[in-house]
């Protein structure tokens, strides 16, 4: 009679290129439901959108680890998934040996495979991938895991020099072991409220705040105002910053600025709106327009779309630009691609849907890809003048402040004239200030001449 075959691993996927962790959301089965391939299975919070995950194989939920809203490192063991007939790691381990897997012996004597073959350390495939890519000894990681399984985000600590400690109390979380080193919380001394006995964020935050009441003197209380919580970054927030920290110190920074003479850009905003509107059904902005003369002059200014590399420049002909967008949860960078190939109005349907699914979280990965070059538009929130942080690794981003009426000389006389500033930061690894300053000019050319981009 054959064995019963181990139940398969569900893993934090790696969405996209960058994905170190993320934060799961909820399971989208339950426990013991049969799960076809290609079905919604859990959503996960990246640091960029919510996602569903389908189920990569028919099977049934045997066990589900996973626990909402904490945070798992890509390559975690979720769940398991078995086929039918199968046992999950946790069955495994109190299944008895089989009699024919005990070796033969002699009264006494010690079998000779006990000195031959070593115990090998319990750990997901996943894990022992990951374990040989980063060269970790899988003997010396604790596992977390069922069984003391090791699975791959234990891989992931051990090799950033953060080894777990075994919990008397039970499981811990990757996002509770984090919190709590961060803090300074000894989890040896903190009771888990999750399942099983699963240290979970809150059960940190719980017994930081009490160690902080035992530590403090006794004081007059202090008043509501100078009171301080300590709210945890979302996973966005976290990601932006680290984004941010990395491009500013790695990236030397330069910048320009040019005003931008807005009469015939705004007459010919005027001129088509309608047009596009009662024929295509999009309503047209200035970033459209922005988008729509940028993705056309940047092929004529190929470093501009350029990125350093330690062993050279990497250089990119399609024109996929990143659209900063503002929303409740951080700013988003969603790539429109191709878009020196597309007309206004499908420039603008796009840009529109982009925009629209960042605010409502709906994002994918692919929506973030290979972007070369980024515009930001704060025009609408009443901002003239500003100079963004490149948006890493690419080598320049444009910024655009608001139209507004301003005095202009014209044939030695002071008119009124609609007028904006655009900001361009750049790489000074990649680009030197006269070939930002070319781009730069032709650029505002264009927009005070649109015909000038057919010539």
């Amino acid at each position: 009679m054959n064995a019963p075959q181990p139940a398969n691993e569900i893993v934090m996927p790696r969405m996209g290129l960058t994905m170190e962790s993320g934060v799961f959301i909820k399971w989208l089965k339950q426990e013991g439901e049969t799960v076809r391939s290609g079905e919604p299975l859990f959503e996960i919070e990246t640091d960029k959108s919510v996602v569903e995950v389908e189920a990569l194989e028919d099977g049934i939920l045997t066990e589900l680890l996973a626990q909402p809203g904490e945070t798992y490192a890509v390559g975690a063991v979720l769940g398991y998934l078995s086929p039918k007939g199968a046992i999950s790691p946790t069955q495994s381990a109190t299944l008895p040996e089989s009699p024919a897997s005990v070796a033969k012996s002699e009264p006494g004597m010690i079998p000779s495979t006990t000195l031959a073959q070593p115990t090998k350390p319990k750990a997901s495939p996943a894990a022992r991938r990951l374990a040989r890519q980063l060269g970790v000894n899988l003997s010396q990681v604790v596992g977390s895991g069922p069984a003391g399984r090791i699975v791959a985000w234990n891989v992931q600590a051990a090799a950033q020099s953060k080894p777990l400690s075994p919990l008397p109390s039970g499981r811990v979380s990757p996002l509770a072991q984090r919190l709590a080193a961060d803090l300074g919380v000894d989890l040896s001394q903190v009771k888990g409220s999750g399942p099983g006995g699963t240290i979970t964020r809150q059960d940190v935050e719980t017994a930081f705040q009490r160690q902080q009441a035992q530590t403090v003197p006794s004081s007059p209380p202090a008043l509501p105002d100078t009171e301080g919580v300590l709210e945890p970054l979302t996973p966005v927030q976290r990601r932006m910053a680290e984004r941010m920290v990395q491009s500013f110190s790695s990236a030397p920074h330069f910048y320009l600025q040019a005003e931008v003479d807005a009469r015939n850009l705004v007459a010919l905003r005027q001129s088509l709106m309608d047009p596009l509107e009662s024929r295509y059904g999009v309503h047209l902005t200035f970033t459209d327009l922005l988008i729509y003369f940028t993705a056309r002059l940047l092929p004529r200014h190929p470093l501009l779309m350029a990125q350093w590399n330690e062993k050279g420049l990497m250089k990119f002909r399609r024109v996929h630009l990143g659209i900063a967008v503002d929303t409740e949860q951080g700013l988003f960078v969603p790539v429109l691609r191709d878009a020196n190939q597309l007309g206004l109005a499908e420039i603008s349907r796009q840009r529109a849907d982009l925009a629209e699914r960042a605010r409502q979280g709906k994002l994918l990965p692919k929506d973030y890809e290979q972007g070369v070059f980024t515009l930001t538009n704060l025009g609408s929130l009443r901002i003239d003048v500003f100079q963004a942080i490149l948006n890493p690794p690419q080598a320049a981003i444009l910024a655009i402040g608001r139209i507004k009426e301003r005095p202009m000389v014209e044939n030695h006389q002071v008119i009124p004239a609609p007028m904006f500033t655009l900001s361009l930061s750049a790489d000074h690894r990649v680009l030197d200030g006269g070939k930002a300053a070319r781009f730069l000019s032709e650029l505002v050319e264009w927009l005070e001449n649109p015909a000038l981009s057919m010539a």
